[in-house]
């Protein structure tokens, strides 16, 4: 059995800093790593907690409520493969016809940096394994 602790405390951590979260979920065998689509997501300035991993065909995360639209915009448009119900209809346009390289362009060019220890660690576990 594994046991993560991390990641339950990250996501309590975000729920207390930042209020409600909105959690977004997404096939394993999509073309996305979790730390990519985290990465990608903070580059659009969107900061994610509570990763979950421990499930063999989905991924989760989490990220704030106020944020999760323009959340959702940015998986979609990238073609990262959502399983959890879509909050804007429209982002559906974008689902099943993502153009490459047609993403918006970031807010700044390096986005969010890691914040927490659990941030380090994926950004150390990206630039390792990429």
């Amino acid at each position: 059995m594994d046991l993560d602790l991390l990641n339950p405390l990250d996501a309590l951590v975000g729920r207390l800093l930042h209020g409600p979260m909105h959690r977004f979920t997404f096939r394993r065998d999509g073309g996305f790593t979790g730390a990519q689509v985290e990465m990608l997501l903070r580059q659009y300035g969107i900061r994610v907690w509570g990763r979950e991993v421990d499930d063999r065909h989905e991924l989760a995360l989490l990220v704030k409520r106020r944020q999760a639209v323009w959340a959702e915009y940015i998986l979609c448009r990238a073609g990262v493969p959502l399983t959890s119900p879509l909050l804007d209809p429209r982002n559906e346009a974008y689902r099943q016809h993502h153009p490459q390289g047609s993403m918006p362009t970031p807010w700044t060019e390096g986005g969010v940096g890691p914040h927490t220890l659990v941030d380090h660690l994926v950004d150390w576990l990206y630039r390792l394994l990429g």
